[in-house]
């Protein structure tokens, strides 16, 4: 069965979530825009998830490694086949994202790792007993039994 993920910080998101007892969406700052939580097809880590950090020339992207030591690494997965799931287009115009500001979301996204054909979102809060919760272990995904969700691959 393939796959959808959240992928988030697990030393300073997970907490806040678990306590919630959902994933809820977010515009990110940006007021005018409607919230949606993301998901990724792709596998291993979401480019666009990864963390900038300031350094004296400027900011940098984090490796994966460096993301993973610094924040730890954890994902919520969904079937890819959930209902729930908009395209990236399809939220696109559900949020009202203009095509230019769409096109520069592409372009960062593509310089960060990432690729829009894996991208979708979900218009509300999604249980937590819906997702299987998985943190990377510097090696491999694990699932986090104690956070343990409902839908398991």
């Amino acid at each position: 069965m393939t796959m959808v993920h959240h992928y988030t910080t697990e030393h300073h998101h997970l907490p806040l979530i678990l306590a919630s007892g959902e994933l809820r969406p977010s515009n990110a700052g940006a007021e005018h825009e409607v919230p949606l939580l993301w998901f990724s097809m792709a596998q291993r880590w979401e480019g666009t998830a990864t963390k900038m950090v300031q350094t004296e020339r400027g900011p940098r992207l984090l490796t994966f490694a460096e993301q993973q030591a610094s924040f730890g690494c954890v994902r919520f997965s969904l079937s890819a086949d959930d209902l729930r799931l908009m395209s990236w287009a399809d939220a696109c115009k559900y949020a009202g994202i203009t095509s230019t500001a769409r096109r520069k979301l592409e372009a960062v996204g593509r310089k960060r790792g990432g690729s829009p054909i894996n991208w979708f979102a979900i218009a509300r809060a999604v249980p937590l007993a819906d997702t299987c919760v998985q943190r990377f272990d510097g090696t491999s995904w694990t699932e986090l039994v104690a956070a343990k969700g409902g839908g398991h691959e």
